[in-house]
């Protein structure tokens, strides 16, 4: 089922709950998720529905007492995991394998620039729910719809900009230019992820015009306008 070996966890659907027009979030059970080894931020697992598909999804949250853990997954009907997703019920079987995920540790910023589109939201927001209060934080985030704000609970000191995309807008294109024209700090730690042209786009901004430094600026395009099965 997974490319790759990996830990790979039975699980079942406990809870579905919506969280904006087209993210839900899933609440699974399996007795082996109390060793899942979470270690760090926007660490994510292969979630495997009955038929076989798979695809990556971040752990938005891990409660290994209780053999838990919680997948936001967006539903964009593109593709057979997502369409899963919008009917799942509680009871339903799956196989996470994981988790796997880089991350850069964080813990000199001082200032953290974020930028994502809704499907790098949850991961993203794993990034909010550890930084301290030291941190001041620019946060971006590219959304469907004005209605699809979420509760942003940091202890960061946190500016957020929300961009709700208006219908027949190109993905990642509001995020680019909200980006592009911030008024940024000449130097700081930032991490980018959601469309691959968009994120590769900022990514070339920051490191040419902005002058950051490589080693500060994290980009992972997570799907690609045009393509099924991206590969970031």
């Amino acid at each position: 089922m997974f490319r790759r070996p990996r830990p790979t966890h039975d699980v079942r659907v406990t809870a579905v709950t919506p969280l904006t027009s087209n993210l839900v979030r899933l609440t699974l059970f399996g007795p082996t998720l109390t060793d899942l080894g979470i270690e760090h931020p926007t660490q994510w697992v292969k979630l495997a529905i009955p038929d076989g598909h798979s695809r990556a999804y971040t752990i938005r949250h891990h409660r290994p007492v209780h053999s838990e853990a919680d997948i936001d997954v967006v539903l964009h009907g593109n593709g057979p995991v997502s369409r899963w997703a919008a009917v799942a019920r509680p009871g339903d079987s799956a196989r996470l394998g994981g988790p796997r995920g880089r991350f850069q540790t964080l813990d000199s910023a001082t200032h953290v620039v974020l930028a994502a589109d809704e499907s790098a939201l949850p991961a993203a927001l794993t990034i909010l729910d550890r930084l301290p209060s030291s941190v001041r934080v620019s946060a971006y985030f590219e959304i469907a719809d004005a209605a699809d704000t979420l509760p942003l609970n940091t202890r960061a000191d946190l500016t957020t900009s929300w961009l709700p995309r208006p219908a027949g807008h190109p993905k990642g294109r509001l995020l680019t230019a909200a980006v592009l024209g911030a008024d940024l700090p000449s130097s700081a730690s930032a991490w980018l992820a959601g469309e691959a042209s968009s994120v590769t786009t900022i990514r070339r901004h920051l490191l040419t015009d902005r002058g950051y430094s490589g080693e500060d600026v994290q980009a992972k395009g997570y799907w690609k306008q045009g393509e099924s099965d991206h590969k970031g």
